[in-house]
């Protein structure tokens, strides 16, 4: 899956806790700048692979909101590799009265004062249309502590809840808009953008397309795009809502039901048109904490051209044991080809989720449950992080004792040791079948490292340094690249991929100077 983020960090915890008003939108404070990276905590590409999209959670509450930003990964490529004079130190501030854009009109760039194969760039060149570098106007604002983000391309679900093929509701769908939608623990919403992106022109292939239009302010249906660098409005933020469960009510003040807390890791259901939630941290003393949340997202006939806004259905309990405190909570939410999984957060366990969900019409009635497909790690211990199959095997991240547990149908077969604090489990190609040169990705948030193993012996391959609290991948296959969201760098690391260069599995490239703090 094209997608990255945050780890559950004590700093944001922490923080938020200590400093509670500053952790939702629009407090009185410092407005954040709309072109730089301030702990980046997700990130997919738009459906183009032209424009990065990545979310700035604000996780120390220097400013009042937290942001989403695009960035031009044609320009990126452009400038890698390129010779410059050498960075003139390790973690270079570059301060904000420093040019982005020099006067020849090429982006600054260095190279890396300890590894001179890496180009360091300035991000705020890769922000905005080539004819005005460096402005963030059409950048949007969003609440602190931005956790997990998916990319909803507009097109009709497929299958029914038994598999059956959709027909004749919304077969021939088509919007100009795609949707982003994250969770964002600050504010305990679902915050959704509406993207408009631009597809290069065949006949002009050297001209780069605009940026993506990000929509979140006024009416669903018609958003205004004429603010500049907006606050996402409460018409694209999901709070409390009447819950979809089951049939109408025949009150007519139904109860509002609140999103849980700790929204944190998502999933998308193309088939069914459906958005998962995973609520970090709960407690079965509580009910509905800790577990995941459901939403309609299926586009409707009626609506031809436009997304109505997610449709809250209910939080459901959590499908883990409880530890011997009561805690439940889910780190990661996995769409694979064999379904949809739910990694615990206090007991080694991975648990497949379903739904009844049935084809787009005027009312579709949902629930969701545990659907029995369970993958039980054999090491005594915590918390799980993914899972991923290749060539029929599962593979799941444990994160203590930190391993990578092979399984044969549900029989563990395989442990293989991974970095200290492994965070994310990503699969490269994404495909199936899969092909000979899959490979596994562990991302380890703590000793700024990945691990990338061959599934198929199953070994470790390769372990290499990306830089401070590596926090996720995006794979860009064409360009034979993947990108790293560097929370604790506040930039997005670029790693080669392409078995042909020297540089395989080695940082190229960096958007955004490593610095301990933002700008």
């Amino acid at each position: 899956m094209n997608r990255a983020q945050a780890p559950a960090h004590v700093l944001l915890l922490a923080a938020c806790a200590w400093a509670l008003p500053g952790c939702g939108l629009n407090q009185a404070g410092v407005d954040p700048p709309s072109n730089t990276i301030a702990y980046p905590a997700s990130a997919v590409m738009d459906r183009t692979g032209e424009w990065l999209l990545v979310t700035n959670s604000n996780a120390d509450l220097r400013f009042n909101d937290g942001s989403l930003m695009a960035f031009s990964l044609r320009r990126a490529a452009a400038d890698r590799g390129k010779v410059r004079d050498e960075c003139p130190a390790v973690s270079y501030a570059n301060p904000l009265s420093d040019k982005a854009v020099l006067d020849d009109g090429s982006t600054f760039c260095c190279r890396d004062a300890l590894d001179p194969s890496i180009t360091n760039c300035d991000e705020r060149a890769y922000i905005g249309p080539e004819n005005d570098k460096g402005n963030g106007d059409g950048n949007v604002r969003i609440g602190s502590f931005a956790a997990g983000m998916v990319l909803q391309v507009a097109t009709c679900p497929t299958v029914d809840s038994g598999g059956a093929p959709c027909s004749g509701t919304c077969d021939n769908f088509h919007s100009v808009n795609d949707r982003l939608l994250m969770g964002v623990r600050g504010d305990t919403s679902l915050t959704f953008v509406d993207i408009e992106s631009t597809d290069p022109d065949p006949l002009m292939p050297d001209v780069a397309p605009p940026p993506p239009q990000l929509k979140c302010v006024g009416d669903v249906m018609m958003p205004d795009t004429s603010v500049d660098f907006a606050s996402c409005d409460e018409a694209h933020r999901v709070i409390t809502a009447t819950s979809a469960l089951a049939s109408a009510t025949e009150d007519p003040n139904p109860p509002l039901i609140p999103l849980p807390d700790e929204p944190y890791a998502l999933a998308y259901d193309a088939a069914h048109g459906l958005v998962y939630i995973g609520h970090l941290s709960g407690n079965s003393a509580r009910a509905f904490t800790g577990g995941f949340s459901l939403f309609d997202v299926a586009p409707l006939a009626k609506n031809e051209g436009y997304l109505d806004a997610p449709r809250f259905i209910a939080p459901f309990p959590s499908p883990f044991t409880p530890n011997s405190i009561g805690s439940v909570g889910i780190t990661a939410l996995t769409m694979t080809s064999n379904g949809l999984f739910a990694s615990s957060r206090y007991v080694p366990q991975v648990a497949g989720l379903g739904s009844t969900a049935q084809c787009p019409g005027m009312l579709r009635e949902i629930a969701g449950y545990p659907n029995g497909n369970n993958f039980n790690p054999p090491l005594v211990g915590s918390e799980t992080r993914g899972i991923r199959f290749v060539n029929g095997r599962a593979f799941v991240l444990q994160r203590s004792p930190p391993a990578l547990v092979g399984f044969q149908g549900a029989t563990p077969t395989d442990v293989l040791e991974t970095c200290g604090s492994p965070t994310f489990l990503d699969k490269y190609p994404d495909e199936s079948p899969d092909p000979p040169e899959t490979r596994l990705f562990v991302t380890c948030f703590a000793d700024g490292e990945i691990y990338v193993y061959d599934p198929s012996i199953p070994r470790l391959v390769k372990t290499f340094l990306v830089g401070r609290g590596p926090s996720g991948l995006v794979f860009d296959k064409p360009r034979k690249v993947a990108y790293v969201v560097g929370f604790g760098d506040n930039n997005i690391s670029v790693i080669d991929l392409d078995p042909a260069n020297e540089t395989q599995y080695h940082v190229v490239q960096r958007i955004g100077f490593p610095r301990v703090t933002p700008r």
